[in-house]
């Protein structure tokens, strides 16, 4: 799908917004969403030139929904998803693909932050949209709104009610103070019943200063790592002083920038575990072959038995629309959720390889929670009766047990499996508990028909 996120950046008119502090901020916002762009293959779009030249009585906010659609008509940009989002956000550097999380409706999210604005804003407004009653457990924030080609009509019912009665929503907007595009937006939406997806949480984390959200659990000493970059998707920064801004996300940028400079798969290959640390992970080799093997050609569904920590079901996630991963250890599961937990698409359980498979044709199974012999060949031949097209992934082939390796090596010599990449580090590599490999790490494979 060709999908886009529409950032508008423009300064406006009006001297009165000087005192802000500047406009600098919008800076690190587009980095960091043209970074977020490029890892997924959507294209960033600046929204940059409104219909109306007077932005001081029709403000940015508000146009951007007059003439979204001509707008990406005239420069030519076919989408079937939109995201149009403030400038006042900066998406983590792994956030979540949401595009995949809308279930083609329009998708927004609740604005939680301050109940009461919220109430005022619905009851200033109220009149001018001759009393309807507005539910205010469906209001949702303007500033992330996912939208497609059928929600033309909605935005063109906006523009006509808004310059229909302008003078009277300018009017509002200096009375009421709640709500520029926001609840008007929210007015038309329920009005014409639009079917509405609401997306996490996760992904609106603003009002930091607040909700205290810019501090650390200082209980744990090993990271200071603040709140809101932790466990937000999404910063926004709103809900505190305006004059702050500029410095705030200049400090925030400053700390994180790094993120959005390396390859996003670098990135999350130096969050986890690698074997010259934790002897029970893979290799970082293993981790980048087996991604550049699969990225140019996803996945719909892998299995993964064994998965420790979580460090690879975290690749896997990059290449499959779905993750099942196991392990016997419930601590090794806990472990793996908290590292995962900016992937959306696994699913974890506690689970003994031994038991029954109810997983249905999985394009990949990563088997890791056999170690002997025999067990590791029950396994296989397990693989090969219930899903015998399925690709088979597999480590410690040179690990010195050397109990793979035989069992490969004779699937070789049999001419049983076609082996499609050998993957990790090679002979002679030496794992962080000191033991030498004695051939490669592992490898990708089928079992021939």
């Amino acid at each position: 799908m060709k999908n886009i996120v529409i950032l508008p950046i423009f300064i406006p008119q009006d001297p009165n917004l000087h005192k802000f502090g500047g406009w600098e901020w919008m800076e690190y916002s587009k980095q960091a969403w043209q970074y977020w762009c490029d890892k997924h293959g959507y294209q960033l779009v600046i929204y940059d030139s409104p219909r109306i030249e007077d932005t001081t009585s029709f403000k940015i906010t508000v146009q951007r929904w007059f003439d979204i659609f001509d707008f990406l008509k005239e420069k030519n940009i076919e989408f079937d998803q939109a995201l149009m989002t403030d400038t006042t956000s900066i998406p983590r550097w792994d956030c979540p693909d949401f595009f995949k999380l809308t279930k083609n409706r329009l998708t927004v999210r609740r604005e939680i932050d301050n109940l009461n604005w919220v109430y005022e804003g619905i009851q200033g407004y109220k009149d001018i949209f001759g009393g309807y009653d507005l539910d205010i457990t469906k209001y949702f924030n303007s500033g992330f709104v996912i939208f497609n080609k059928s929600h033309e009509s909605l935005f063109n019912k906006f523009k006509e009610k808004y310059t229909s009665q302008s003078e009277e929503f300018l009017n509002l907007q200096k009375t009421v103070k709640r709500g520029t595009c926001q609840t008007p937006l929210n007015y038309i939406t329920q009005i014409n019943n639009i079917n509405v997806n609401y997306i996490s949480p996760s992904f609106n984390v603003s009002h930091l200063p607040r909700k205290e959200l810019l501090s650390h659990n200082w209980q744990l000493k090993e990271s200071k790592t603040p709140h809101f970059i932790k466990y937000g998707y999404i910063w926004v920064f709103s809900g505190f002083d305006k004059t702050q801004r500029n410095n705030l996300m200049k400090q925030v940028w400053d700390i994180v920038k790094h993120n959005y400079t390396k390859s996003p798969i670098e990135n999350i290959l130096d969050s986890i575990n690698h074997k010259d640390t934790y002897k029970n992970a893979t290799s970082r080799k293993f981790k980048k072959d087996l991604y550049d093997y699969f990225k140019e050609s996803p996945l719909k569904t892998v299995v993964e038995f064994g998965c420790c920590k979580g460090d690879t079901t975290k690749i896997l996630s990059l290449i499959s629309e779905n993750v099942y991963a196991s392990d016997l250890d419930s601590a090794n599961i806990e472990d793996a959720k908290n590292k995962c937990i900016s992937s959306y698409n696994i699913s974890f359980e506690i689970k003994d390889v031994n038991t029954e498979w109810n997983y249905s044709n999985p394009d990949l199974i990563y088997l890791d929670a056999l170690h002997d012999y025999n067990g590791i060949l029950q396994g296989l031949n397990r693989i090969k009766t219930q899903y015998p097209n399925t690709i088979i992934v597999m480590d410690d082939y040179g690990h010195i047990m050397n109990t793979v390796k035989p069992i490969i090596d004779n699937l070789i010599k049999e001419d049983k499996i076609n082996v499609l990449k050998w993957v990790g580090e090679d002979k002679g590599y030496v794992a962080t508990n000191g033991k030498e490999f004695i051939d490669k790490e592992g490898l990708i494979f089928k079992f021939k028909n």
